[in-house]
Parts: C-alpha cells; structure tokens; sequence
C-alpha cells in the first residue's frame, strides 16, 4: 500500500476522508497524521490575553473615541478648498479659450428684425425639418 499524498491528510483534516490500514501500518504516515492533529489543537486554541492587558486596551480606546479628530476635520477642508480652487481654475481657463462669434453688426440687426417679424417660434424649426423632403 502506498503512502498517503498531502491532499489524503488534507481530506482527512476536513472530514472528507477516513483513516485506513495504512496509517496503523506505517510508522511514518501515523508520524505526519499526529503533527497535524497537535498544529490543529495549537491553532484552534484560544490566544492567553490577561485581564489587565485587555483592560488597558479598553481605556486607550475610550481615550482615543474622547480625543477630537482635528486631523480629519482639517483634512476635509483642505481637500473641499482645492477642489473648489480647480473648479474655479477650471472655469476660468474655459471662459478664456472661448471667444464670442464674430458678428457684424448688420447681421445682428438684421437676425433680430427676422426674429420679431416671424409668427413662428424658431424652436419649432428643427421639427419642420423633420417633414421636409
């Protein structure tokens, strides 16, 4: 019979395999089958804390929810004023590439006098558009 293979005692750890001859047989399958019960035991064991250290715990925790948090009340500050900053730089930079239409006077005048001359509103001219052939 065989040697039993890692994934054999990793089924075995996790119910997925019961144990068989082989392991009263072999000396060093029974060997490797202990050291795994004994890590199992060491680390499913709960950790020795003792009272006094979780006590002190506690108060430097009560200590730290008392103590105001400046930093981050400063910190939000900081980040609202720079965004606010590059949202004016933004702003800016775009207003100043920008450059009105070039337009002449006359065909200002006369864009106005078709505006008040015509029944129609001129946002109903993309709809008419719609129907032209």
């Amino acid at each position: 019979m065989k040697h039993w293979t890692e994934t054999d005692f990793q089924n075995w750890l996790y119910g997925l395999r019961d144990e068989d001859q082989h392991l009263t047989e072999c000396s060093e399958c029974q060997g490797e089958m202990e050291r795994l019960k004994r890590e199992r035991q060491r680390i499913a064991a709960e950790p020795e804390v003792s009272r006094e250290f979780l006590a002190a715990q506690r108060r430097r925790i009560y200590q730290r929810l008392e103590q105001p948090r400046r930093n981050a009340i400063a910190l939000r500050w900081a980040l609202s004023v720079a965004m606010l900053l590059l949202m004016v730089v933004g702003i800016t930079v775009e207003r100043l590439h920008q450059s009105p239409p070039a337009i002449s006077d006359e065909q200002l005048f006369s864009d106005l006098s078709s505006i008040e001359q015509s029944a129609e509103p001129k946002a109903i001219q993309p709809i008419h558009n719609l129907f032209e052939e």
